[in-house]
């Protein structure tokens, strides 16, 4: 595990849910993009090293057939698998806060090398006198490399969804007391 240690805190920070997001987005019928988030999730940075969780059944759609189908056992089979995980083993911070998180991400209980790109930025002092940081990455994945490999082909041909899904992540993190 290696860090830019001027940059990266070794405390311990927690997710601030209020101002943190976890989505993801894929290409739908080779038009458009579906998106959507996960409502429930955390996230920790301790040591230099990133953690995240995301509990699958918390995805937000409101349809319940579709909800149904991406839970089932032709997506994320979330009785089997109810998380999507992440661990860091590398957090790089360039000057100016642009930031590549290198770490292993698991679905459906299939673990893989990801690297997400984006920002990092703090320590600050918040509004309360806490200490916070934040990360905002973006990752993309081929979902069919962690087990989610349903698809239907279209009339015209090509197929109902890409196999390339972006992940993003807004964390707003608060220092722990020691």
């Amino acid at each position: 595990m290696s860090t830019t240690a001027q940059q990266v805190p070794t405390g311990t920070f927690t997710i601030d849910p209020i101002h943190s997001t976890a989505s993801s987005a894929v290409k739908h019928l080779g038009i458009s993009t579906f998106r959507s988030s996960f409502k429930e999730f955390d996230a920790k940075l301790e040591g230099g090293v990133l953690t995240g969780s995301v509990k699958v059944d918390s995805i937000d759609i409101d349809l319940p057939d579709l909800k149904g189908h991406v839970l089932s056992g032709d997506f994320f089979d979330a009785e089997t698998h109810p998380t999507i995980d992440f661990r860091s083993t590398t957090i790089t911070v360039a000057d100016g806060g642009a930031a590549s998180v290198e770490g292993e991400l698991t679905i459906r209980g299939t673990t893989l090398p990801v690297v997400g790109t984006g920002s990092f930025a703090g320590p600050i002092t918040g509004l309360g006198g806490d200490t916070r940081v934040a990360i905002e990455l973006e990752a993309e994945i081929d979902r069919t490399k962690f087990g989610l490999t349903w698809n239907a082909d279209l009339p015209q041909g090509g197929k109902a969804l890409a196999e390339q899904v972006k992940l993003i992540v807004h964390l707003e993190l608060v220092e722990q007391a020691a």
